[in-house]
């Protein structure tokens, strides 16, 4: 297999993700046009059950593979055969508390047929979401490119056939659903059984399996910490503010939000390398350079943002959401802060220390909770923005200094710039990450 750059690692990983992004956008806007604004709130209102369950069922199990497949300590096999356990837990955990919750909670008629589908579709979600942890622990960057974005540019595909064309309503839209994650889960299929060729066994695997649940409960935890902070803020502004505050708020934390973009690439292959890697000391200067850089990137990209948005949040979302701009502009210095954390991050989580998250931004979310309680009543959506800034860089400088700590490195080392951070992307590869090739 030819080597590759983290460069052409993160350039692949990106891509998907812009796909993503773009498909969803695309989906949303042809479901709402056809299916109308009460059918599209059905839809939102159905399909919002799975991916919260689906967000706590899955208990960071695909963090989890990720570490222990990269540490190499234990037989691939033995760990997928664990997954794959883990797998049938939490697929049958998650059916019956959808079920319950659709039986008990959804007030409106609605067809039998639709909660089916999208019962039996949760065990394919879970199969693409821990295949995507196999694929990652194996550094096999490019089919997990595939495997992120292939359900989305699928069910995109599918939606056009089934509701636009055929015409089948909110019916088509989780068919369309259906059909793109089966097709995925024969690709997943495809890859471990016969290329990989595991001898998949349903043995209890005892050790592994509660390695990787205790692993992956925290990840879970810390991922909660840090979702409930990133969304704090909306839920207030709901109880403290007008509704139309939170239109403003969500709109612009929507356009922020794209400097995600960098760290949601790069996270991905710093886990994956982090977990393989014998070389530790080189990865921490790596990643150090991907933190510079990223933070230069984020930073370049969020005086466009500044710039562009007033003309292009208006023409866009409509003249009522220029309330929007000013809160866009107030909270990219906190965003551009949790850019640089994530990818740090990254790295500590690929090392098995995801609680470090927990302890830097549980102390962050109490900040956030307390300046919202003030700041929201008498400013609404500006408000929200400012407590966002103060939480998110609080949480971020606590985490370096813990980071700096953790793997030896001092601050300043961390954050000094050098002609090298602009170059290691081709000159990194991953044998030396292997560590054939360790430093002295």
């Amino acid at each position: 297999m030819p080597k590759r750059s983290y460069f052409q690692d993160i350039l692949s990983i990106l891509g998907s993700n812009v796909t993503v992004t773009i498909c969803n956008l695309l989906n949303g806007i042809l479901l709402s046009r056809v299916l109308g604004a009460a059918g599209f709130g059905l839809y939102s209102s159905i399909i919002v059950v799975p991916i919260i369950v689906i967000g706590f069922t899955q208990l960071g199990i695909r963090r989890s593979a990720i570490y222990h497949i990269g540490n190499k300590i234990l037989p691939e096999e033995s760990i997928v055969s664990a997954l794959f356990i883990l797998l049938l837990y939490t697929s049958v955990l998650s059916i019956l508390i959808c079920g319950f919750v659709y039986f008990f909670s959804i007030t409106q008629p609605f067809d039998p047929l639709i909660i089916v589908l999208i019962l039996i579709t949760i065990p394919l979600l879970l199969v693409n979401v821990f295949a995507g942890g196999v694929f990652l622990g194996k550094e096999e960057i490019h089919r997990a490119s595939i495997l992120n974005a292939g359900p989305t540019i699928l069910t995109l595909i599918m939606t056009v056939v089934f509701v636009w064309i055929l015409k089948l309503s909110i019916l088509g839209a989780f068919i369309a659903i259906f059909i793109a994650n089966f097709v995925m889960f024969l690709f997943v299929y495809r890859i471990i059984i016969r290329n990989y060729q595991y001898n998949i066994t349903w043995k209890y695997h005892e050790p592994i399996m509660k390695s990787m649940v205790k692993l992956g409960i925290v990840n879970a935890i810390a991922i909660f910490v840090m979702q409930l902070n990133y969304r704090l803020d909306i839920l207030m502004l709901k109880k403290l503010s007008a509704l139309e505050e939170v239109g403003f708020y969500s709109v612009a934390m929507q356009i922020a939000e794209q400097l995600w973009h960098i760290p949601y690439a790069i996270e991905s292959i710093v886990l994956s390398r982090s977990a393989n890697t014998q070389n530790d000391k080189l990865v921490h200067k790596t990643v150090a350079s991907i933190f510079r850089v990223s933070l230069l990137a984020a930073f370049l990209l969020g005086i466009i943002i500044f710039f562009v948005a007033p003309l292009l949040v208006p023409l866009i979302f409509g003249q009522d959401f220029a309330h929007s701009v000013p809160m866009i502009q107030i909270v990219l210095p906190g965003i551009l802060f949790l850019v640089g954390f994530r990818i740090l991050n990254s790295r500590l989580t690929g090392m098995g220390k995801p609680q470090i998250a927990i302890f830097t931004f549980a102390p962050a979310l109490f900040i956030n909770f307390i300046l919202n309680l003030f700041l929201i009543p008498k400013y609404g959506g500006i408000g929200a923005a400012w407590a966002t800034n103060v939480s998110y860089a609080v949480g971020s400088l606590i985490f370096v200094v813990l980071y700096s700590r953790f793997v030896h490195m001092p601050i300043a080392e961390i954050l000094r710039f050098r002609k090298s951070d602009f170059y290691f992307f081709k000159t990194v590869q991953k044998p030396i990450l292997n560590g054939k090739h360790k430093d002295k």
